[in-house]
């Protein structure tokens, strides 16, 4: 039957590993292209909330002018 080599492989791993400092050559533009895009996302979703409560101010609109206008056929009668 087969056992498993209980060692701590992680530990070897790390040590084989070259140890050199990152360089980090980019300044800031990962910060300025998020910054974009939530922008437009941003954008985006007010020009559809802003389109929806247009939409829903005039269907009040029209309807109000449904029941006004028939309550005064109503009262005509």
């Amino acid at each position: 039957m087969l056992k498993m080599d209980h060692t701590n492989m992680t530990q070897t791993m790390l040590t084989a590993e070259p140890q050199t400092p990152e360089k980090n050559n980019s300044s800031g533009n990962e910060y300025f292209y998020i910054l974009i895009v939530m922008s437009f996302y941003g954008i985006f979703l007010m020009g559809i909330m802003l389109g929806y409560m247009k939409s829903k101010r005039k269907e009040k609109k029209s309807n109000f002018f449904e029941s006004s206008l028939l309550m005064s056929i109503l009262r005509d009668m």
